[in-house]
C-alpha cells in the first residue's frame, strides 16, 4: 500500500505543470459555460450599472442621484470642539440613538421627532440636549 502511495505521489510531482493547466483549463470552460447561460442577466446587470452612473468630460464619475448642500447647513453640522478635561462640563447636542435589545421609543419621542421633520425608525429613538461632564 505504501509503494502504491509513493507511486501516486511522484507521478503528481512529475506532471504538475500539466495537472495545473487541466486545472485552469477546466474552471475557464465552466466559467464559460456558466457565463453564456446567464448572459441576459449578466447584460441586464451591466446595462443598469451603466444607467446608473454617469460620466463628466473631466473623468468623474457621479451617482445618479445627488443631493445639494448649502453652505450653512455644513456649517450648523461642522461643529469643532477643542478637549476638554473631564472636570469640565461640556453641552451635547440633541441626538438620534439606536436602542439596544428590542426596545422602541416611546410616543412623545415619536411626536417630538416627526414635529422636528424626523422619521425615527423602530429601534431609534431622540436624546434631548444635556450637559456632560466626562469626554
Amino acid at each position: 500500500m505504501e509503494e502504491k502511495k509513493n507511486g501516486l505521489i511522484s507521478w503528481i510531482k512529475i506532471h504538475k505543470r500539466q495537472l495545473l493547466l487541466a486545472e485552469i483549463s477546466i474552471t475557464v470552460v465552466i466559467g464559460i459555460i456558466i457565463g453564456l447561460k446567464n448572459k441576459e442577466a449578466i447584460m441586464d446587470l451591466w446595462d443598469s450599472l451603466k444607467r446608473n452612473l454617469t460620466r463628466y468630460p473631466g473623468g468623474q464619475i457621479t451617482p445618479l442621484y445627488s443631493a445639494e448642500v448649502t453652505p450653512s447647513a455644513v456649517e450648523e453640522v461642522i461643529s469643532i470642539r477643542s478637549y476638554t478635561s473631564p472636570q469640565k462640563a461640556f453641552d451635547v447636542n440633541q441626538h438620534i440613538r439606536n436602542l439596544s435589545g428590542g426596545r422602541h421609543h416611546s410616543a412623545e419621542k415619536a411626536a417630538e421627532a416627526a414635529a422636528l421633520g424626523i422619521v425615527l425608525l423602530p429601534h431609534q429613538t431622540i436624546v434631548d440636549t444635556y450637559t456632560k461632564c466626562a469626554a
